[in-house]
């Protein structure tokens, strides 16, 4: 009996390499390098001179968070609109009352429920107590509402 000679098994890479040169053609002709042009609308509003383009259109409706320290129990005005509350749930139905909403039906609605509101909380009261503010404007149907801390005393 004789013996065989076992062959070496090999691959040809030479057919791969032309698939892989292909397939680079291929993406690089396909591809776009460029950024796409896109057109963006801006609806910016006409600049008039000395005008603030910023300013609001309306004045922001504002909730004051008063308190002596972060643990004191704090006082909740809206100035000139309410008288000062240290309960939320009387914040809140003073600001269904600006909003027409409330036990009395025939209430005529100062706000809008789009109206900004503004929370201003001072610096000793907690935040907390500002996000329970917040958490009230909400519940009362109000939709543009903002928290910041009071500057002024």
């Amino acid at each position: 009996m004789r013996a065989r000679r076992s062959t070496p098994i090999s691959l040809n890479i030479a057919s791969m390499i032309d698939v892989v040169f292909l397939l680079l053609m291929y993406f690089m002709v396909a591809t776009d390098f460029s950024p796409a042009e896109e057109t963006f609308r801006m609806d910016l509003p006409d600049r008039h001179v000395g005008s603030d383009s910023f300013s609001l259109k309306d004045q922001p409706l504002q909730v004051e968070v008063l308190a002596a320290g972060s643990r004191a129990q704090p006082v909740f005005t809206i100035p000139s609109w309410g008288s000062p509350t240290g309960s939320i749930d009387s914040l809140r139905t003073q600001l269904e009352g600006l909003r027409g909403l409330g036990s009395s039906s025939n209430r005529a609605a100062r706000f809008t429920d789009d109206h900004p509101v503004e929370i201003l909380v001072s610096p000793a009261a907690g935040w907390g107590w500002a996000v329970e503010a917040f958490n009230a404007a909400v519940a009362a149907g109000f939709t543009n509402v903002r928290l910041d801390a009071r500057t002024s005393t």
